[in-house]
């Protein structure tokens, strides 16, 4: 390696590891906060599991629309201002505020990684995997999100709560600082004959809009009274059930174990992997899976399968010539840093994705594949923390990635938008604080397989337009590691090279997929448990299929569903002036139904 490069990596290691350091600090010392200062109370009407972008609009909504009292418990840390520095977001996979899941050997992906396990990250930490993403704001396609629901709503109703959540609860900024390759991506994009995307969800091309407030991170939680509302640090072992009714829960806190009690409801929204974990504890979910760990099984349900994720590849594939102003050194630039911290600008704003494109591999107005326009790769700080980050085996790093420093790489990602491909995640213990297994079964479908192709060869497209040529961009040149007996860029060689770097977009959904009957769903369109009465799950497991882009919006407007559902209901129907001597009678109808 060069001697430049050395330094290069030196002062990033040293960058890198303080911040590390800085890490571990903030977390126990929040645990040891914890232990001798953290209180609660024994009831709540309401409960709820989870500070992700779902449990924190419930939570909102909770505050400024109702009386009811609720407790938000979340198995994390509190973020602070560090924290919510958006080019530092990635410093936060693979942290002690990730819960730091792994997929686990893939047989058809991930063949490029430790062990051939993909990483999956997922926010242990107050604000959920929001904490962690890219920023990105897409509403998506209304019409897929009505299917969910069994035609219950119409798409008019959706969006006014997309509104709701965009006017109230939300910062929603463009790019506030962007490298060069933003404006060629947008220029390439026309020059194919792509349009700028409006309201309407097709085939097009857009900067990203960003969750972000005065240039920093911007999250749904950021609107609740932490302090007040959210015990930190906790780790809910299970929901108590007792007769089929959700009483409350068995909590974990500094070693030691707590019931909490819900009058009207237990709220689930731990995210795709930790609630169907919770309920299978619990004794909700396939009888095989409990009967074997001797779990008493409460209800028969297929919680934790259905598994789905936005698969995607591509990292490092686009070098340029020159250095774009969007880089790892410029990040410790002390005027890019006195930008930030004074004005909210600069390349410490960078959100990661600068740029979407939604296009169709199959000539239609329905798009089939997103492009994340993302202006460095993973080899530009070097190998000091995003490839750990990441899981990329050291042959492959060696054999690959180092062996461009000498350009500035870049990424853009193919993602598929609907893949076929299905997974499970299931216990393997008793022990809550063992993680589940999880196997999305990457690629197992071929015809994810081949849109990827497709994607990839989509992104050669725009690589070959005049504007992308104008900024010095072209394709890695280099084999893949494992794929050199393939003709480079040809149909064979992109299937190796997907199987080998297999990436998630960190959009799963679908384990407690909400549906008509119990037979093949978990939850009603209701949100409510089959079979357990006050027991509910309302985050992006719910979600039957994937939404069309970045999951985080539809989240946050399926949460202010639940909430519309299920304790605005109520509440209106105590607080009506009409038919008052029938109020006894409205009440015990809706708990039945609730039942």
């Amino acid at each position: 390696m060069r001697f430049d490069f050395i330094m290069q990596l030196f002062i990033l290691n040293v960058g890198v590891q303080s911040f590390i350091l800085y890490i571990y600090f903030n977390y126990y010392f929040q645990i040891l906060l914890t232990k001798y200062f953290s209180k609660f109370q024994n009831e709540y009407d309401y409960i709820i599991i989870g500070s992700g972008t779902a449990g924190s609009v419930i939570a909102h909504n909770l505050v400024t629309k109702t009386n009811f009292t609720f407790i938000v418990i979340e198995a994390g840390g509190e973020s602070n201002s560090l924290f919510e520095i958006p080019v530092l977001g990635p410093m936060l996979h693979n942290s002690v505020f990730d819960w730091q899941y792994e997929t686990i050997p893939q047989q058809n992906a991930c063949l490029a990684m430790n062990y051939k396990k993909c990483k999956l990250p997922q926010g242990k930490i107050v604000g959920g995997s929001s904490k962690l993403n890219n920023m990105v704001h897409i509403r998506g396609n209304i019409s897929h999100y009505a299917s969910w629901f069994y035609g219950k709503y119409h798409e008019s109703y959706l969006n006014r709560h997309f509104d709701m959540i965009e006017k109230n609860l939300l910062h929603l900024n463009e790019v506030q600082y962007e490298s060069e390759m933003a404006t060629a991506i947008a220029e390439a994009a026309e020059e194919l004959g792509y349009s700028r995307l409006g309201s309407e969800f097709k085939v097009g091309y857009r900067k990203s809009k960003l969750s972000q407030k005065n240039g920093k991170r911007w999250t749904i939680s950021d609107n609740l009274d932490s302090s007040k509302y959210v015990l930190s640090n906790a780790l809910v072992e299970k929901v108590i059930i007792v007769n089929d009714i959700a009483k409350g829960v068995t909590v974990q806190i500094s070693d030691k174990k707590h019931n909490i009690f819900a009058r009207k409801g237990v709220i689930l929204s731990a995210g795709t992997i930790n609630t169907p974990k919770i309920l299978q504890l619990s004794g909700i979910g396939p009888p095989n899976i409990l009967n074997n760990l001797n779990i008493p099984v409460i209800k028969n349900l297929p919680v934790g399968y259905n598994l789905q994720d936005h698969v995607t590849t591509g990292l490092d594939l686009i070098l340029f010539n020159k250095t774009l102003s969007v880089n790892a050194m410029s990040m410790l630039d002390v005027f890019n840093v006195y930008q930030y911290f004074f004005h909210g600008k600069g390349p410490l704003t960078t959100a990661g994705c600068e740029a979407i494109t939604f296009l169709s591999t199959k000539g239609e107005n329905i798009p089939d594949i997103q492009f994340m326009v993302m202006p460095v790769g993973i080899s530009s700080d070097r190998g000091s923390y995003l490839r750990l980050a990441l899981g990329i085996n050291d042959s492959v790093w060696e054999d690959y990635f180092e062996k461009f420093f000498d350009k500035h790489a870049a990424t853009i990602l193919p993602i598929v938008l609907h893949p076929k491909s299905k997974g499970q995640v299931h216990i393997i213990t008793t022990d809550p604080e063992t993680p589940p297994l999880i196997d999305p079964k990457y690629l197992s479908h071929d015809e994810d397989v081949k849109t990827l192709i497709k994607g990839l060869k989509l992104v050669q497209r725009f690589l070959n337009t005049k504007a992308m040529e104008k900024v010095g961009a072209f394709i890695n040149p280099q084999h893949y590691p494992g794929c050199k007996s393939h003709t480079i860029f040809s149909d064979s060689y992109w299937d190796c090279y997907v199987r080998h770097l297999t990436l998630t977009s960190y959009h799963y959904v679908g384990t407690c997929s909400m549906g008509l009957t119990s037979s093949n769903s978990v939850v009603d369109t209701s949100f409510r448990v089959f079979g357990v009465a006050n027991l509910y799950v309302a985050d992006a497991s719910v979600l039957p299929t994937l939404p069309s882009g970045n999951i985080n919006a539809a989240v946050a407007m399926m949460a202010s569903v639940f909430f519309d559902e299920n304790i605005n209901l109520v509440k209106k129907v105590r607080n009506s002036e009409h038919c008052h001597k029938y109020q006894l009678l409205y009440e015990l109808i809706h708990k039945i139904c609730l039942i």
